[in-house]
């Protein structure tokens, strides 16, 4: 308990804070503002206006993460299959598909957002801590008249 005193003074509770912030700074160099690198790329189809959009999510950091992938509405888009929301374990490189029909010049937004993990990731696996960090990219599609 003698030990516990000298936490009571204000100079050594300055002194373990500073100890705090600087082990911080030192094994905190994740780039937490640069996550995720998203490409959304979109492909014709033989058929007049029907694209398959593709979306990279490449993670940046040494760990995995579980991201929600998705794309935002967008009444000019007519889903072919099926409006997908995915989530997965990245730790790497992964690509998400979704094949669509457009009515009119448009703008798709793709979105990866990190969120907790609920037993997506394989056990055993680093997992980066939980984050508000979401990603979005667009992409402009024409249509032919």
């Amino acid at each position: 308990m003698a030990s516990l005193q000298i936490l009571y003074q204000p100079q050594a509770v300055i002194h373990v804070l500073i100890l705090c912030l600087i082990l911080e700074i030192a094994s905190g160099q994740d780039n937490r503002n640069n996550l995720l690198s998203l490409n959304l790329k979109v492909s014709s189809i033989n058929k007049a206006n029907e694209f398959t959009v593709t979306l990279t999510v490449t993670n940046k950091v040494d760990k995995c993460m579980v991201v929600k992938i998705s794309t935002e509405d967008n009444p000019n888009i007519k889903y072919l299959s099926a409006k997908a929301t995915y989530t997965a374990c990245i730790c790497t490189i992964h690509n998400f598909f979704w094949d669509i029909h457009v009515s009119a010049n448009t703008v798709l937004q793709g979105k990866a957002e990190v969120v907790p993990d609920k037993n997506i990731c394989p056990d055993g696996e680093n997992i980066f801590p939980v984050t508000s960090y979401v990603e979005t990219v667009t992409s402009k599609i024409l249509v032919t008249p």
